[in-house]
């Protein structure tokens, strides 16, 4: 607008977060395009609501409190799911695999040609840092010093090891860390993808334990 007298609209501020959650499904499988499309709309029109599927495939939706979530759920029904009749049920507890403590030996992995050894090892990565990394609190998206700073900084990092991080996991974001800990190695960027790629999948498909995606 060319209007002088006009103010730019800022996001509004919410001291409440959405903590009661529930799985939402519908009893005819050819109904979930609806469903998916209602909480998408549900979403658009409740800015405390969140909708989110998880990775079970489960379709859940929280709210700020019962009340609230019962409302949600209602508009959902009458308003949003173009006739589907939904199903409301707790949801799936997922669970995850971590480190509790500093490994006592490393990992060995050999080249086809027996020349090239890799040694990696697994650490915690600490309750805060997990929790900011899942909430999105910490901007993985700037620049490798800032993000080594801030690690430095808020998570008492060394600087060193802070900046040579190679992945986030699972997907880039996860709340995994990959760290190239070596010193004076040549050739190391070489195999810097291929590591960083089976990191993602390790991550994401499941630990070494019990086959569930790793956390922390």
């Amino acid at each position: 607008t060319d209007c002088e007298d006009c103010y730019p609209l800022a996001d509004m501020k919410y001291s409440v977060s959405p903590v009661v959650r529930v799985a939402v499904e519908t009893n005819n499988p050819s109904d979930l395009p609806k469903v998916v499309e209602g909480l998408k709309r549900l979403s658009k029109s409740d800015p405390l609501v969140l909708c989110i599927t998880t990775t079970s495939g489960e379709h859940v939706v929280a709210g700020a409190g019962e009340l609230h979530l019962e409302i949600c759920l209602k508009d959902l029904q009458e308003d949003f799911c173009g006739g589907a009749e939904i199903k409301v049920s707790e949801p799936v507890v997922e669970f995850r695999e971590g480190v509790a403590v500093v490994g006592k030996e490393d990992c060995l992995a050999k080249a086809a040609n027996k020349h090239k050894r890799i040694y990696m090892g697994g650490e915690p990565l600490g309750d805060k840092l997990t929790i900011d990394l899942e909430a999105k609190r910490l901007n993985l998206r700037e620049d490798s010093k800032t993000v080594a700073k801030n690690l430095r900084d808020e998570y008492d990092w060394d600087l060193e090891e802070a900046r040579k991080i190679w992945a986030f996991g699972a997907e880039g974001t996860g709340p995994n860390c990959l760290v190239d800990a070596t010193q004076g190695v040549q050739y190391l960027n070489e195999v810097k993808d291929h590591i960083s790629t089976s990191f993602q999948q390790l991550t994401m498909d499941g630990g070494v334990r019990c086959e569930e995606p790793l956390r922390g």
